[in-house]
């Protein structure tokens, strides 16, 4: 059973269509299509970003790239069984567990850039979807359209990233900012820090910081830049995270 379910999202340039078991209605394969230079691109980086991924990775996830024309490529990814998306909550109560497991699975991917100021960029950390867990409480790490490995991007913004979209969906839930939450962000960059795993370029007011380099580099996201949470804040909203983080560090 066939059905597409995105026709360029967020202005991403590719078809996304999900194979379904005919019997379980489970997912078996996601196909990714696209004809434009953007679309292409997007599909080679996630073909890249997948082989680095399994390379450091218990967990791998099996794909196919086909060229089938000059300006017309598909990729099918194998669903990965037994791993799921969480029903996303804003709720920190409900949140906070999977997005520990979500930064340790980070740091172990990462090991190799310890100490480094810059490193590969998943470019969409997200617990909406491209962050799957498994009853072991393994984590995989999917949809790497934006993987760079080439561009100077800061060690940890991958996860500063997630932070804030956590903590913008919190705000948005309760219209203000939630001690525990912030406290969370806190600790976790505390964490990345221990680990040698975030650039001095984000550890002075992180949600500044980040939200500087996502508007300098923009073209990382192309079409799909404006889809990003942290850009839904207001300056207000990221100079009290700022402040709130700085009294706790």
């Amino acid at each position: 059973m066939k059905f597409i379910k995105s026709v360029h999202r967020h202005g991403s340039e590719t078809f996304l269509l999900i194979v379904k078991d005919e019997i379980s209605l489970e997912t078996k394969n996601i196909i990714k299509s696209s004809t434009s230079e953007n679309g292409i691109n997007s599909i080679k980086s996630e073909a890249e970003g997948i082989d680095w991924y399994n390379n450091l990775s218990k967990n791998k996830i099996k794909y196919n790239l086909e060229k089938k024309t000059k300006n017309y490529y598909i990729i099918n990814i194998d669903a990965n069984k037994g791993f799921f998306n969480i029903i996303f909550n804003a709720n920190y109560l409900n949140v906070k567990k999977y997005l520990d497991l979500t930064i340790t699975h980070y740091i172990e991917i990462w090991r190799d850039y310890k100490g480094h100021e810059f490193a590969p960029f998943h470019g969409d950390i997200s617990l909406i979807g491209n962050v799957m867990f498994n009853k072991a409480d393994e984590v995989l790490f999917i949809d790497w359209e934006h993987f760079d490995n080439n561009f100077k991007v800061p060690t940890g913004l991958d996860i500063i990233m997630l932070l804030l979209e956590n903590v913008f969906h919190d705000l948005n839930r309760t219209k203000k900012l939630n001690d525990n939450v912030i406290n969370q962000v806190a600790n976790s960059i505390k964490t990345l820090n221990d680990a040698k795993l975030l650039s001095p370029l984000l550890f002075k007011n992180p949600a500044m910081s980040t939200l500087n380099f996502i508007k300098l580099n923009s073209d990382i996201w192309n079409k799909q830049y404006f889809k990003l949470p942290i850009l839904k804040f207001t300056k207000n909203n990221i100079e009290e995270i700022d402040d709130s983080i700085s009294k706790i560090l």
